[in-house]
């Protein structure tokens, strides 16, 4: 029982055309899951980069200094629409254009919420107030609205993964001295990163003034 007729089939020469056509075919579908996979492999790489320069923007130590501004006055019982306006402003446009990227598709949401998922939902949680007060005081309803959605979003993909906390007042609070220690961890760091170190010379080498040959002087009137 044939499977597969061959008869009258060529391979070479006239009447060959539809194998090589076929062979063609194949390698085309070859290349194209090359080039694919190719493309798939570099918008990788380049979305982890994104990813990595936004966590170091995040941690660097500009912001850590606006970030432990604001968590200070919090612990220092400052009300949360209070919070000094410049750090808390540098804060909320940092998250604010983070959304907005997520949102536009321009950043992978998984990605963000592996690396620093419970940072918009904790930041929202504290400064969710004091925007209030500058959409009221401003007459713009839409400030820091990507700040909003990118907070809840994260809260999406938390239930989603049967995680359990709830950012409101009360886990700010609780969490505000780890944060703060955390914070003046960084800072430390960095300044040490930036001090010059002086260290001691190594003592020098004492050695013997040269010798110097003595030679007596003959008495006037002798041969040297």
């Amino acid at each position: 029982m044939k499977f597969i007729n061959t008869d009258g089939m060529a391979f070479i020469g006239p009447g060959s055309e539809w194998f090589w056509t076929a062979i063609s075919g194949v390698v085309l579908a070859i290349t194209f899951i090359a080039i694919y996979r190719q493309l798939r492999i570099q918008s990788s790489a380049a979305a982890i980069q994104q990813m990595d320069a936004i966590v170091q923007e995040w941690r660097s130590e500009s912001l850590t200094r606006h970030t432990l501004s604001v968590a200070t006055a919090l612990r220092n019982g400052v009300a949360p629409e209070k919070v000094p306006y410049g750090a808390a402003s540098v804060i909320g446009d940092f998250w604010e254009g983070i959304g907005y990227l997520v949102r536009a598709g321009h950043i992978d949401r998984r990605l963000l919420y592996e690396s620093l998922g419970s940072g918009p939902r904790w930041w929202w949680a504290a400064l969710s107030r004091w925007a209030e007060t500058v959409r009221t005081e401003t007459g713009q309803r839409g400030a820091l609205e990507h700040f909003e959605w990118l907070a809840g979003e994260m809260a999406s993909m938390d239930r989603k993964v049967g995680a359990s906390v709830v950012y409101d007042a009360s886990y700010i609070t609780t969490t505000l001295n780890k944060r703060i220690e955390n914070d003046e961890d960084r800072l430390r760091i960095a300044e040490e990163l930036r001090a010059v170190i002086v260290r001691p010379m190594s003592p020098g080498v004492t050695t013997e003034p040269p010798l110097v040959a003595q030679v007596e002087t003959p008495p006037a009137g002798q041969p040297a």
